[in-house]
């Protein structure tokens, strides 16, 4: 009997032990939801990229959880970076989108941000940037160069989302220079202002020429827009014949050096990161699931179908190009902090 009750002992230790350590082994993802707070509204380039790594992030983690989008629009993607920041220190589970511009923005305004932006832990960006912006206008307009937009009588209403988002910095560097637009905020997302090109509410949506051709592409297929500017060149994007460029406006040394710089800002588009103080195993199997996602046949085979390009940088250069940002000359940053009204 004493035999006995000892062996049961024994059993009962092993089934522990085992117990134990099948529970250390579990995948954490198993189980488990990740959301991706995208920082703009449904049907935009943000939204349309988040869903695209939503579909696929999943199966490239262990245990295989659940991804969900969750859209939470404001402040051109600054309220979701707001938001996730302060759910630190992540847990591995929420991932935010939101624009570089945001970053361009608060290096000259600090104050609108609760978050410092270089404690973000960075997975990636899965697009290209937004170089070149493009300045579309609607096709029923007399403007079709750029020597009819720059005399252009009428302040020709520019859609815009927020503040830091890069058409507005295109959009104010060109009214300085006295091109005749009208900033037009607190529009949700790109997606809104193209409908409200298609009501004539504003006249001009200015965009990166590889989001008009790819997620806006009917707009130019309706002929609802044309192109009459490009500002900055990426050598994986195809110039538009015809377009004028930087090179077509004269612009003075002081201009160009404003214009390199903008086009700096634009390099960068859609960030995808996690909040400060995520464990560093979480951090390393996300970022190798979000590389791995990426490069998959699957989410590739996705994008073609949608027409969308996928061209990231490594979390590495992201970085190092938030850092350069940081160390721009501090007269350069007070010029873009005046361009954007900023005091």
């Amino acid at each position: 009997m004493k035999n006995l009750r000892s062996m049961i002992v024994c059993i009962a230790a092993l089934l522990i032990l085992a117990g134990s350590t099948w529970a250390a082994d579990a995948p954490f993802y198993k189980g488990k939801t990740i959301r991706i707070v995208v920082g703009y509204s449904p049907g935009g380039g943000f939204d349309t990229f988040s869903r695209l790594v939503g579909r696929n992030l999943g199966a490239h983690l262990p245990g295989n959880p659940s991804v969900i989008v969750v859209n939470m629009p404001g402040a051109a993607s600054m309220v979701a970076a707001n938001r996730v920041y302060a759910m630190q220190p992540g847990d591995g589970l929420t991932i935010v989108v939101f624009s570089f511009g945001v970053i361009t923005d608060i290096v000259t305004r600090p104050e609108a941000a609760q978050f410092d932006v270089r404690k973000f832990i960075w997975l990636g960006d899965p697009t290209l940037g937004a170089v070149p912006e493009v300045v579309w206008v609607r096709s029923d307009l007399p403007i079709k160069s750029l020597e009819d937009f720059r005399n252009y009588k009428t302040p020709l209403a520019s859609g815009l989302t927020g503040r830091g988002s890069p058409a507005t910095g295109a959009n104010q560097f060109l009214a300085s220079l006295g091109y005749p637009l009208k900033a037009v905020h607190g529009y949700r997302g790109t997606a809104n202002v193209m409908a409200a090109m298609e009501r004539k509410e504003v006249d001009v949506r200015i965009m990166s020429q590889s989001n008009m051709q790819t997620i806006y592409r009917r707009h130019l297929e309706s002929g609802l827009v044309r192109p009459v500017l490009a500002l900055g060149e990426d050598p994986r994007v195809k110039p538009i014949p015809g377009v004028a460029t930087f090179k077509d406006m004269n612009l003075n040394p002081e201009q160009q050096r404003m214009a390199d710089f903008l086009v700096g800002t634009w390099k960068l588009l859609r960030l995808f990161a996690i909040p400060p103080g995520t464990p560093p195993d979480r951090v390393a199997t996300l970022r190798k699931a979000f590389a791995d996602t990426l490069s998959s046949p699957k989410l590739l085979e996705q994008a073609k179908r949608q027409k969308v390009i996928v061209s990231p940088p490594s979390h590495e250069t992201i970085e190092k190009t938030i850092a350069g940002l940081y160390d721009a000359p501090p007269d350069l940053l007070a010029g873009y902090k005046e361009l954007l009204g900023r005091k």
